[in-house]
């Protein structure tokens, strides 16, 4: 190390890495999306009402495994704003009127994505903002029909199969992400 500032910055990168929240992160965002895919797939493609709640679940399930995780292992959490994200989720979930009109036309995969994207900037992470720039621009789509209207070459279902499509991007990502938390902890460069 050169200097304390570079110091600090490998001893933070590795804790991230130590906490494995990027894989973590992609993997519980991955589940969700394939629940909605796999939802879609089975029936009506429209509003569920489960899924309305889906954001909120989906960040207060983070924030309560990277609390477990705190407490068995004495390793710090982290601020990496999943309480903030669950308590907006869940005033997106219960103030229903509004975000019934939110959820219609954006689809819940896009406040998944934005979601993704806002914890993404923050550790100025690609991994994590990549894919989720994706869900908000592919999601509205999916929602709206615009994909089932306009891309038939997919299939029978193609808003499905957009949706399964960004579900194996997620998991890749988050194998990738994995991965290189995994080369941090053995002192491999990042790549």
């Amino acid at each position: 190390m050169s200097s304390l500032p570079d110091f600090v910055d490998d001893v933070r990168r590795r804790e991230r890495a130590a906490r494995h929240t990027d894989s973590l992160v992609l993997t519980v965002h991955a589940a969700a999306l394939a629940a909605l895919t796999v939802d879609r797939a089975l029936g009506d493609p429209g509003f569920r009402w489960w899924s309305i709640a889906l954001p909120a679940i989906v960040y207060g399930l983070l924030w309560i495994v990277v609390r477990g995780r705190e407490r068995a292992t004495g390793m710090g959490g982290g601020r990496d704003g999943f309480g903030a994200a669950a308590v907006i989720a869940l005033a997106l979930a219960l103030f229903f009127p509004l975000s019934f009109i939110g959820v219609t036309m954006a689809g819940v995969g896009t406040f998944l994505g934005i979601g993704l994207v806002a914890i993404g900037l923050r550790r100025r992470s690609p991994l994590l903002w990549a894919p989720g720039a994706a869900l908000v621009v592919l999601c509205p789509l999916v929602a709206l029909y615009t994909i089932d209207n306009h891309v038939a070459f997919l299939g029978p279902a193609p808003g499905t199969v957009v949706l399964g499509l960004l579900t194996a991007v997620l998991a890749a990502c988050a194998v990738r992400a994995y991965v290189v938390e995994r080369r941090v902890l053995v002192g491999a460069p990042a790549a």
